[in-house]
């Protein structure tokens, strides 16, 4: 019996449905805003990438040595693909470094001699530190230098016939036990806060239009004229805004994963691992929450005083999630499992084990897009008794 007055409620919501989804592909500025930034991220974070890159492949630390015929050997042993040593005669340390230069090395004149005579002759590296790039190239330069002191340090001591290793205790060597896909969650990890914000930015022109305004054209006091259940115009008019941000959402994975393949994810180390599979579990969590922000900006726009300060408390509205994931994602905060049931932070944490390839439970995806429905549910049940309050038509 429940089921067929169910199935009755949705045959009298049709015709209501049909309208809502008829206005809302209707209106070509939704439609090209929704589509415009699902486009936009893909294609920044594409072209971001391949800017790093090349950014990366083309850094060369240039070096002005200045007294290079005092130590000649610091000159060819500092010489590599990623570094450019070019002995000068003179200069000034400050307008090399204004120049075409990264690091100034000085060589004192008395440094033969006092190599010789075991006293640690002196090096002088000028460097910029307001310059971006320097930090990275002294730290370069100064491991390349400790090298060549170690080396030089071990063959003094094999010449008096000392073995190194009594001035050495033991011996440290870093290895990255790192995995493909945790170098690619930390490049990828903006990618679900973006897909996040997707949904958000592509349903809000038309979750505006259907209910502040609508209630400015005084259509929805038509709309509330008529024999339908407060919930099922909620529901009608959520599934229409949902279905807009949602396809924001997918358009946004599909041109992700169309440029994929022309972003040098390899020179970072990683492998592309999204499945198809992978692609369509990431469209089907973010259904639940494209129906959730769909309510809840419906709901948002419905108690603003007009139009435009319904958009501008959306506006707010969709920026707070976005500083959320990002502060989670910076503080790099370890979450239990449980906090998969909150909306948000569950959809982040699966879109990002899915885009590189990482075991996500299926178990924790139902329980999370369920809680996300069930809140849904709730939501719809406030709207509809918000529908019932006078005080909402003359809120304008």
């Amino acid at each position: 019996m429940n089921l067929q007055r169910t199935i009755a409620s949705w045959k009298q919501m049709t015709p209501l449905l049909r309208k809502e989804l008829l206005e809302a592909w209707r209106d070509r500025r939704a439609l090209v805003m929704a589509v415009s930034f699902a486009l936009l991220f893909p294609a920044m974070m594409a072209g971001g990438t391949i800017f790093m890159a090349k950014k990366h492949s083309e850094e060369i630390t240039r070096v002005a040595l200045l007294g290079s015929e005092h130590a000649p050997l610091i000159e060819h042993q500092l010489q590599s693909p990623d570094m450019e040593v070019e002995p000068l005669d003179s200069g000034d340390p400050r307008t090399l470094l204004g120049g075409d230069y990264d690091l100034v090395l000085q060589v004192t004149e008395d440094f033969s001699q006092r190599y010789q005579a075991f006293r640690a002759p002196r090096l002088y590296l000028y460097v910029n530190s307001t310059d971006t790039g320097s930090g990275r190239a002294q730290r370069d330069l100064q491991e390349r230098l400790g090298a060549l002191q170690q080396m030089v340090i071990t063959q003094r001591l094999t010449a008096r016939g000392v073995a190194p290793q009594v001035l050495a205790p033991w011996q440290l060597e870093t290895r990255d036990i790192s995995t493909p896909s945790s170098r690619g969650a930390l490049i990828l990890a903006t990618v679900p806060g973006l897909l996040i914000l997707t949904l958000f930015v592509a349903s809000l022109a038309t979750s505006v239009d259907t209910s502040a305004g609508e209630r400015e054209r005084l259509s929805l006091e038509t709309l509330l004229l008529q024999p339908l259940p407060p919930w099922q115009v909620i529901t009608a008019k959520t599934l229409a805004v949902a279905s807009i941000g949602w396809l924001g959402a997918l358009m946004a994975i599909a041109a992700l994963v169309a440029l994929m393949p022309i972003m040098p994810l390899a020179e970072f180390g990683i492998q592309q691992a999204t499945t198809a599979g992978g692609i369509i579990a990431m469209g089907l969590v973010l259904l639940p929450l494209a129906l959730l922000i769909a309510v809840l900006q419906i709901l948002l726009a419905l108690r603003s005083q007009s139009f435009k300060d319904a958009q501008t408390q959306l506006s707010i509205f969709q920026i707070a999630p976005l500083v959320l994931l990002m502060v989670i994602d910076a503080a790099q905060i370890k979450l239990a499992d449980s906090w998969q049931l909150l909306p948000l932070i569950g959809q982040q944490q699966w879109i990002k084990g899915l885009l590189v390839g990482d075991w996500v439970s299926p178990v924790w995806m139902l329980a999370g897009s369920g809680v996300t429905l069930l809140l849904v549910a709730v939501s719809v049940m406030l709207g509809a008794r918000a529908l019932g309050r006078e005080s909402l038509l003359s809120a304008a």
